[in-house]
């Protein structure tokens, strides 16, 4: 019966991934061929990357995949299934409706908050320990409610926000997906991990679309970003929540350290960018071009290169968080930080070796910063 059960879950998760990434093959070259028609496009302007218009809403295409191989491969293993799936129908539509006129940041962070509401109250989908940091464990329903909210409101938009080059965001979208999917598995969790299973098969084939620079290009807007990032938060909260219970295999001491680990360029990012545009005097919702991947592309790096190097710092840097584990929440908190802090300390150096090389004028903004490095500071 045990192998009966093993097998059936992973024939779940292959045809989990294998429906996905066929829905979203068949319906991304047709959403492509309707936004041409209606001109729905990207247009090139002053913080945009692209010289050219290029076709959006791939995150139809993404949420179609996810959406029909999550479903028919679940067979009552993830419970709550349809609030999940009402959630992720709202938050879908509030991104198609951004991507096609305009939707308010305080709008979406509403919308964000009901979906977090509905999973709180109609599901298992909730922060309920602290995992003894700072001897907090087990926590009150108003404290459950008011991180779990905070916490997807925060992820969601830190995916949006990378969301600014050819593939980073379906690249860190990969990662962390088959991350958390492994540790589903390992943990014998077949619903989640068919879950993840969903997402990667549509981020794998929305990745060569996106990617691609002919007739074929797509980017996946708010559309694909609130989609991606929403399943995210949902499969850390469940992340967390596993590695409660101090009998599971394996366990983790330091789980919600590490799940910050698995998020960590869009966390991180999106903290710097926001302290960055307060420390200036300007609204932390208020786009502008200090992400990550602005600073790659101004360090002469193509879009390409810095989805890679990126993408490499991720994948290096969880890998490093499931290894330092042992170490417990704070410190491990602490190391991220710090390492984090340093990679982007490296970026403004290339930046600024770019800049006298091809003798391009950096910012006054980036200049400052430049100045307060040390190891710059010394060869200036």
């Amino acid at each position: 019966m045990l192998q009966q059960s093993v097998t059936a879950g992973v024939t779940n998760i292959v045809m989990a991934f294998a429906i996905s990434a066929f829905v979203a093959w068949y319906y991304i070259p047709r959403v492509i061929k309707i936004d041409a028609r209606r001109h729905l496009t990207d247009h090139p302007g002053p913080r945009k990357v692209h010289n050219r218009e290029v076709p959006t809403l791939g995150g139809i295409g993404i949420f179609g995949g996810f959406g029909l191989g999550f479903l028919l491969n679940l067979n009552g293993t993830v419970k709550g299934a349809a609030y999940f799936m009402a959630a992720l129908i709202i938050l879908f539509f509030i991104g198609l409706n951004d991507d096609l006129t305009s939707v308010k940041p305080r709008k979406k962070i509403a919308a964000e908050a009901c979906v977090a509401l509905i999973l709180i109250f109609f599901t298992d989908i909730r922060f309920t320990s602290f995992h003894g940091f700072l001897g907090i464990n087990e926590i009150p329903l108003w404290i459950t409610c008011a991180v779990t909210i905070f916490l997807m409101i925060v992820i969601i938009n830190s995916m949006n926000l990378i969301d600014g080059i050819d593939g980073l965001a379906a690249s860190i979208g990969i990662i962390s997906t088959v991350t958390f999917g492994v540790w589903f598995w390992m943990s014998g969790d077949i619903g989640y991990t068919v879950m993840a299973a969903a997402l990667s098969g549509a981020l794998v084939v929305f990745l060569c679309f996106n990617i691609s620079k002919g007739k074929y290009k797509i980017f996946m807007g708010d559309t694909g970003s609130l989609v991606i990032g929403f399943i995210l938060s949902v499969m850390t909260i469940r992340f967390n929540e596993i590695n409660v219970a101090i009998n599971t295999f394996p366990h983790l001491h330091s789980a919600p350290a590490v799940s910050i680990g698995i998020l960590i360029v869009p966390l991180f990012d999106t903290l710097r960018v926001f302290t960055v545009r307060v420390m200036h005097g300007n609204s932390p919702f208020v786009a502008d071009d200090r992400h990550i991947h602005h600073m790659m592309l101004r360090a002469g790096f193509s879009h390409r290169q810095s989805t890679f190097w990126i993408t490499l710092a991720h994948t290096c840097i969880i890998a490093m968080s499931f290894t330092l584990d042992g170490i417990g929440i704070l410190w491990l908190s602490l190391v991220l930080l710090l390492v984090c802090s340093a990679l982007t300390c490296l970026v403004y150096a290339l930046m600024y070796r770019n800049s006298l090389r091809k003798h391009i004028i950096v910012s006054s903004e980036d200049m400052n910063v430049i100045k307060r490095l040390p190891f710059i500071h010394k060869a200036m």
